[in-house]
């Protein structure tokens, strides 16, 4: 398992996890039952098909303490995603970046 994913988020998202210090996914997370995450080459693409023209916030997660929350599914184009099945907290965050899409 990688020691870093990443999570991406709108800014309103951000500062809604910043506020609660906790993070239960958006509302296709809750549909698909986990917190979807990338690994960092998978990252401008998913900006790109998701992220469209809009301002985001790309989080940095330690996976040390998640091990055993987060598996790795295929997903798009049969490549395999980091899911994480649980909430996310701040204390996993490890460094915050904003891009533009």
């Amino acid at each position: 398992m990688n020691s870093f994913v990443y999570r991406i988020l709108h800014p309103d998202e951000w500062d809604d996890f910043k506020r609660k210090k906790v993070f239960y996914g958006n509302d296709l997370d809750k549909k698909s039952g986990y917190i979807h995450l990338s690994e960092k080459k998978q990252l401008k693409k998913t900006i790109n098909i998701y992220f469209k023209k809009k301002k985001v916030v790309i989080l940095k997660i330690d996976t040390e303490k998640l091990k055993e929350k987060i598996l790795w599914e295929t997903s798009r184009g049969g490549e395999k995603f980091p899911h994480l099945y649980d909430s996310l907290t701040l204390e996993n965050v490890v460094k915050v970046d904003s891009a533009n899409a």
